[in-house]
């Protein structure tokens, strides 16, 4: 029987041990009681067992660190912030590789400035005077001068969406997907019509059809894109607030408002339009959507001939019924942009309590309040949600394609086709069926160079989270350039290996489909001869390949690590002296899996080099050139057997390869790096989870440097040509100074793993 042994009863023990061991002091000396201390001593043993607890501001505190999202009404679904612009591009001037950049090729943070400022501010949306009575002109600064973008830019600025922003990126996404199904079933459509004739003109013309005229009228007609979404569209509220500093609002503010000239400037179009929220007065523009539709009336008839009268009709009365509102005005010391579909969607929250700031959803910034931020951002659930129904890669694309060729036609009986386009369809489903979602937040701020932390987000289910892995210590050498560990989720593999698969068989059929056309075309022609010779002599050895690759995987663990250093040694090649071969460094490459089942690993073998030898034999009897395949030599040691091919320049050190032991598979570089490694393997260390990436810079400058110096000293005998080596001497010293000015670059490291049952990633690109 397991006994559960309270705190309480751990620091009574730990207290009776204490005052049993000691002498008892003087009662003067002593006046805390036997209680108080017990109760000190239990407090210290929670405090070391409990979990460290996270910290946890107020919305007043909150506020003060996040900006203007103390504005930001409850309801925001979506927040990004990016502060102290000017200061991070002070900081980036002072690395020594900016410095280099810009005096050798001009380049820099100030050389983007006026691009910048045209981007916010066009020059041809300046005002001139009188042009416009709502707001004041921008003169541009003194003596006419354009202003920096700082201006705007170098606070902070945030951008926002509000309450209903997922549900209209849910219809942008619909819209997008159907629109590509469409376009799918277009190209469906084509390949029927060029399949009657062997015509490519039948093709074209069938298919400007269908992208023309034909591709609106579907839009709109369709049940899940067409009247019914655009009806229910609207411009969710946005938000883009820049923060000046004292003294230049006003300046900041006129900058903003002279952009609003071009909606002044639609005659008729839009309307004067002013609101108050959060304690502000906002002036801006509704763009009116009842006068759109009356422009588009008066092409009715253009329309109806194209998309039908029907569609006309609909698309013009539901158009008439969106609006557009943009509004500019100051809070506090930001300059604030608001648009959205009416003036009562854009609100602002009237005090802190009533802002996002005040729950939870931005608390996951709590814990670096101590640090300089760089960016905030937040991402509602509902949106990833929302963005998931209609993600996929091939998946629409297969179905438009299968309606498309569906319903007969020049291709002959296509359900064989149909069913496997369907099937790609089902397993890309499966697969996303593996993806999950949940609230993101991330963080950026300045530690060491930059961090970035992260919470939530959208979750592809390719990384087996709950997996400890055996490999993490292998990334534990400081001589590594470079390490990757990741524990793979043996679902996801399996279904992405299916769905693989069905994409490769369906483009076989329909390839094979158009080669059994009896059509004289000369395109069709070279395709027929193409895949009969590819079934005569090729496709089985291919097949046999694919399911030797198919094999040894699964003869492999779902883990893999890559290791890359720069400490092999340099290969004897021809041309080089024998003293730079000796004192270079070459990189070695590693890539380690743990084995499941080595007898599936030896079979895979025996298949790939029976498939492979047999490809050779054809290609050699086509080409009348004899092609040999090569026979590997193998070596043992320790139980593990490395299997390469012999070539004048290799050794150890320097050897494509794969060893192979009972319980580990490498494909290395180098021989020895992947003995190293199996041993330190079989060792064991201390186990990880999660995915890790890790780049260390300081590793490949060192390595730049030393290389620069063997070729410095060995350059007599490798620089012989005329000139050669006056201008490799020429160009050294900017090749030192380069190396130098990457020296401010240490590391950069990348973890995802799973904490309190959400996706957490942490980067670091730190800096010396």
């Amino acid at each position: 029987m397991k006994y559960k042994i309270s705190v309480s009863i751990l620091g009574g023990a730990i207290l009776f041990g204490a005052v049993s061991c000691k002498e008892k002091p003087k009662t003067a000396d002593a006046p805390e009681t036997a209680k108080s201390v017990a109760e000190k001593v239990v407090k210290a043993v929670e405090e070391a067992v409990a979990p460290k607890m996270k910290k946890s501001l107020t919305a007043e505190e909150r506020a003060a660190k996040l900006g203007f999202a103390k504005f930001l009404p409850k309801d925001t679904e979506m927040v990004m912030s990016v502060y102290d612009a000017r200061k991070a591009g002070d900081q980036l001037k002072a690395l020594k590789l900016y410095g280099l950049l810009q005096s050798e090729i001009g380049m820099g943070v100030d050389g983007f400035e006026q691009e910048m400022l045209d981007e916010v501010v066009p020059e041809d949306d300046l005002l001139e005077d009188g042009e416009q009575d709502e707001f004041e002109e921008f003169d541009g600064g003194e003596m006419g001068e354009a202003p920096s973008p700082w201006l705007l830019l170098g606070q902070e600025v945030t951008f926002a969406l509000g309450d209903t922003g997922s549900e209209q990126a849910a219809r942008m996404m619909k819209f997008s997907s159907r629109m590509t199904y469409f376009q799918a079933r277009a190209m469906g459509k084509a390949a029927q019509a060029y399949a009657k004739t062997g015509d490519m003109q039948d093709f074209t013309d069938s298919l400007q059809s269908e992208m023309g005229g034909d591709m609106m009228k579907n839009l709109l007609s369709d049940p899940e894109s067409g009247i019914a979404l655009i009806d229910k569209a609207e411009m969710p509220p946005f938000y883009i607030a820049m923060r000046a500093k004292e003294g230049e609002l006003e300046q900041a503010a006129q900058m903003v408002n002279s952009g609003m000239g071009i909606f002044g400037m639609a005659e008729g179009m839009a309307e004067p339009v002013e609101i108050e929220t959060g304690g502000a007065k906002f002036m801006g523009y509704k763009l009116l959507g009842a006068k759109i539709a009356e422009l588009m009336e008066e092409g009715k008839e253009g329309m109806a001939e194209s998309m039908g009268e029907d569609n006309a009709t609909a698309l013009i009365s539901a158009i008439s019924r969106k609006n557009i509102v943009v509004v500019t005005g100051t809070v506090a010391d930001y300059v604030v942009v608001m648009i959205g579909g009416s003036e009562t969607s854009l609100k602002l929250a009237s005090g802190i309590e009533e802002s996002i700031v005040a729950g939870d959803e931005l608390s996951f910034a709590d814990d670096y309040a101590d640090k300089q931020f760089v960016s905030v951002i937040y991402g509602a659930n509902e949106v990833w949600e929302e963005i998931m129904d209609d993600a996929g890669v091939f998946a629409t694309y297969a179905l438009g394609i299968r309606d498309g060729i569906s319903g007969g036609g020049g291709m002959g009986d296509t359900r064989d086709l149909e069913a496997m386009l369907q099937i790609v369809a089902d397993r890309e489903k499966a697969m996303l069926g593996l993806c999950s979602s949940e609230t993101l937040g991330m963080v950026a701020f300045v530690d060491e160079g930059l961090k970035i932390e992260s919470i939530g987000g959208y979750d592809q289910g390719a990384v087996d989270w709950d997996a400890k892995t055996s490999l993490a210590h292998l990334g534990d050498s400081g001589d590594n350039m470079l390490f990757l560990n990741i524990p793979s989720n043996a679902a996801y593999d399996e279904q992405m290996g299916d769905y693989l698969e069905a994409i490769v068989e369906t483009l076989y059929a329909a390839t094979v489909k158009f080669s059994e056309l009896e059509i004289d075309a000369p395109e069709l022609a070279q395709v027929k001869e193409s895949m009969k010779l590819f079934d005569g002599q090729f496709r089985a050895d291919f097949v046999g390949l694919y399911g030797a690759l198919g094999n040894l995987s699964d003869g492999l663990g779902h883990e893999t690590a890559v290791v890359m250093d720069l400490k092999g040694s340099m290969p004897a090649i021809p041309g080089f002296p024998q003293a730079f071969v000796d004192e270079a460094k070459a990189p070695r490459f590693t890539m380690i899996s743990p084995v499941a089942d080595r007898g599936k690993i030896k079979e895979s073998w025996k298949e790939m080099d029976t498939r492979m030898t047999s490809l050779l034999a054809k290609v050699s009897e086509m080409t009348n050139e004899k092609i040999p395949m090569q026979k590997p030599i193998s070596s043992e040691k320790d139980g593990m057997t490395t299997w390469f091919f012999s070539m004048p320049f290799f050794q150890d050190d320097f050897m494509p390869s794969v060893t192979v032991s009972d319980e580990w598979f490498c494909m290395s570089t180098s021989k020895t790096q992947a003995q190293d490694l199996m041993i330190k393997a079989a060792d064991g260390g201390a186990a990880g989870n999660g995915a890790v990436l890790r780049v260390n810079f300081r590793a490949l400058v060192d390595y730049a440097d030393g290389m620069l110096a063997v070729l410095d000293k060995n350059s007599a005998e490798i620089f012989t040509g005329e000139g050669e080596r006056e201008s490799f001497k020429s160009e050294m010293e900017d090749m030192r100074k380069f190396i130098d000015a990457c020296r401010d670059f240490d590391s950069m490291s990348w973890r995802i793993r799973k904490e309190g049952g959400s996706v957490r990633g942490s980067v670091h690109f730190k800096v010396n």
